[in-house]
């Protein structure tokens, strides 16, 4: 008898820890599917399918699919509360609190997902990286390098984000020769080169390597043709005048189409010096007298004068130095003082016209603020008068002065 009971019980220990070896696989993976790259959907069911399930399923497929109503709705807390173990709910509040810049919030969750044994191992790789980048975002750059750096001992899905993330980690902690270690090994095919490109643009003009700089702003361009700031930057680390004028030029076009007018102004001030310096060599050639065309004592002169139109000064500006142009590349000698003459006679006419605009501007404005307060006096007068209306025709105050018996009577 005891014999029987021994075998019985090595039977069942040994059926119960083959139990516990083997994975389980989670109640709810049915009615999710989750992508390698944490992609996350919900099976719908039809009415013939759910019949098919057994009453726990339909029972969990209802809840399920009410958790869903409530992501849906953006009602993160309530989903939460009502499926608070549920992974793809996991997944989701990481996204979600990691969009509005929860960082945090968003790391906790990362890190739920990280000791969750039950997730599919095709999607660990994107869990670490994803890890990676909220400890980074939380400041925690060791602990990021910590986790993705064994991705780089071999090719997977992702190497260059992780090569990426490293670099940028580097490069937040003021380690620029370990940061463009990392991002300079990033492929042009790749779709963190644009990203790549900017840190090592910074961190090589940290380092005072212009060389590597410009070549970093100019793969910058072919990345991002449509974003002026990537012009600036090329103008920047260039020493040749004309290729900065060249781009300057170029981001200024494109911060119009941006409406941008606070960089259109400090572009306009940047180049001016160059432009300059070209009517000044060119003046340095001429033996006979000739007064010199110089636009910042043009400007100077003007300060006052439609100070704040951007447009206005912006067009003058590049009138002139194209004028100034043309008669240096056509002329020498007394033509080209001939020229520089005109030059300056057109702008002492413009300048008159400037003064007549900007009077006839503050006039506009004294009439326009005249309007204004003639219309808040008859506002306030038609306010004054309803009331009185009002008074003198209510209920209470009629029946005060009128519906009162004379005392005659």
């Amino acid at each position: 008898m005891r014999c029987r009971l021994l075998v019985v019980l090595i039977v069942f220990i040994i059926s119960t820890g083959l139990v516990f070896a083997v994975k389980s696989i989670p109640d709810y993976a049915d009615f999710y599917k989750i992508s390698e790259d944490l992609q996350v959907s919900f099976i719908q069911l039809n009415k013939e399918e759910q019949k098919k399930l057994t009453k726990e399923d339909q029972k969990l497929y209802k809840k399920l699919k009410k958790n869903e109503k409530y992501i849906l709705k953006s009602k993160w807390e309530k989903a939460e509360k009502y499926c608070p173990n549920l992974i793809p709910n996991y997944i989701r509040l990481m996204d979600f609190y990691n969009s509005k810049g929860e960082y945090l919030k968003a790391l906790s969750y990362a890190k739920k997902l990280k000791d969750e044994a039950i997730l599919q191992p095709a999607a660990k790789p994107m869990i670490d990286y994803k890890l990676g980048v909220l400890y980074s975002r939380n400041g925690d750059y060791l602990n990021s390098n910590k986790i993705l750096l064994p991705y780089l001992k071999y090719k997977n899905p992702i190497f260059d984000g992780a090569l990426f993330q490293i670099g940028q980690n580097y490069f937040y902690m003021q380690d620029y020769k370990n940061a463009v270690l990392y991002e300079g090994k990033i492929m042009q095919s790749s779709q963190f080169f644009g990203a790549a490109q900017e840190i090592l643009f910074a961190a090589y003009t940290v380092m005072k390597d212009s060389a590597k700089a410009y070549k970093a702003a100019a793969n910058l361009i072919k990345c991002y043709p449509n974003e002026p700031n990537n012009y600036m930057r090329l103008a920047y680390t260039t020493t040749n005048p004309e290729e900065k004028l060249i781009n300057y030029y170029k981001a200024k076009n494109l911060y119009y189409t941006q409406n941008a007018l606070p960089m259109i102004k400090k572009i306009n001030e940047l180049i001016v010096p160059i432009e300059q310096q070209k009517i000044d060599n060119a003046y340095k050639k001429i033996t006979n007298y000739c007064k010199k065309p110089d636009w910042s004592k043009i400007r100077k002169r003007n300060s006052e004068l439609l100070k704040d139109d951007v447009i206005y000064w912006d067009n003058r500006q590049d009138e002139f130095f194209e004028s100034a142009n043309e008669c240096i590349k056509r002329y020498t000698g007394n033509n080209l003082i001939a020229c520089f003459s005109d030059i300056n006679a057109s702008q002492i006419s413009l300048d008159k016209l400037l003064a007549e605009e900007n009077a006839r501007r503050i006039e506009a404005k004294r009439l326009e603020e005249q309007n204004l307060l003639l219309q808040q006096q008859n506002s306030l007068l038609n306010e004054q008068n309803r009331l009185r209306y009002y008074q003198w025709y209510s209920p209470r105050y009629y029946d005060y002065y009128f519906g009162r018996y004379p005392y005659y009577w």
